[in-house]
């Protein structure tokens, strides 16, 4: 009996749907499915929420009546290190489009399995990066179905270029969304997009448990800084609540901008050892993109 690892050849695909086709896949047709980049960790998700029917019963036993199975609830955990592609899965998550997904566990010809999902879609998306790492991108999805089969008919499409650097990215801020400055001296950031989905579950003549839709509701978008201070530029941000623009600059023309936002938090660690770090955190209104 085989043991997988994850040394083991692990390859991840999506193919996106818009909304009318909720819950969509490719069936029997061979389709090629597009890589999201270097996949680093990923963790899929089952929750039956078993619950213990407890019933007056003509007998002594303890025991429950049954254990019924309430709704089923489908994740992904997935994160990966984003390398230069002709498609980002970053363009149809943010649009709110759902995904079939695929991951390929592979040891040889005789030792195989995939794991596939219908009805994706990214509850939260986020990446962050520190001085010295690569850049990290993670999402928590939230779908339909998942299941597993021993053979494929689909494939995998262009691999991404190398993992983008820490070297590569730069956070920008504007009183007025066309001035822009690079915010000085960032050691760590975090830029984050939760889309606060809501499973919508139905009474239905299949007698699925299964969630019908996923409605997005109120999507909050915020980041999160550390920095070396400097001087009160930002604390003044702060003390005024002075409305701003902040800008995540990545490869490949790509970028994140949360608009008219403000500082919720900046907050200096004094400590004798070491440089005045200080969390800066962010809140906007809205999130415009270039992916």
């Amino acid at each position: 009996m085989v043991r997988y690892k994850g040394k083991d050849q692990i390859e991840f695909g999506y193919k996106d749907y818009s909304e009318a086709s909720y819950g969509g896949s490719p069936g029997a047709t061979p389709t090629t499915l597009y890589r999201v980049g270097h996949v680093s960790e990923m963790t899929p998700m089952y929750d039956p929420e078993l619950s213990r029917v407890f019933v007056l019963r003509d007998s002594a036993t303890p025991a429950p009546l049954a254990l019924a199975r309430r709704r089923e609830n489908v994740g992904l955990r997935i994160s990966w290190l984003q390398g230069t592609l002709g498609t980002y899965w970053q363009t149809p998550m943010l649009a709110g489009d759902n995904f079939f997904a695929e991951a390929k566990i592979y040891r040889d010809g005789s030792n195989q399995l995939y794991v596939y999902w219908t009805g994706l879609k990214a509850d939260v998306l986020s990446v962050r990066c520190g001085v010295g790492e690569p850049l990290t991108w993670s999402a928590e999805m939230v779908g339909k179905t998942v299941d597993t089969k021993v053979t494929t008919i689909h494939s995998y499409g262009a691999s991404p270029g190398d993992p983008w650097e820490w070297s590569d990215a730069y956070v920008e801020i504007s009183p007025d969304d066309s001035g822009w400055s690079t915010v000085p001296d960032v050691t760590d950031w975090e830029f984050r997009v939760d889309n606060r989905l809501k499973p919508n579950f139905v009474f239905n003549d299949a007698g699925s448990k299964q969630l019908a839709s996923l409605e997005e509701m109120e999507r909050l978008v915020s980041a999160r800084l550390t920095m070396n201070l400097q001087d009160d530029t930002y604390l003044g941000y702060l003390l005024d609540q002075a409305e701003l623009y902040l800008r995540l600059n990545l490869p490949d023309s790509r970028w994140l901008k949360l608009n008219k936002g403000k500082f919720r938090l900046v907050e200096p660690v004094l400590k004798p050892e070491d440089l005045i770090a200080c969390r800066l955190e962010f809140e906007g209104r809205w999130l415009t993109h270039g992916f």
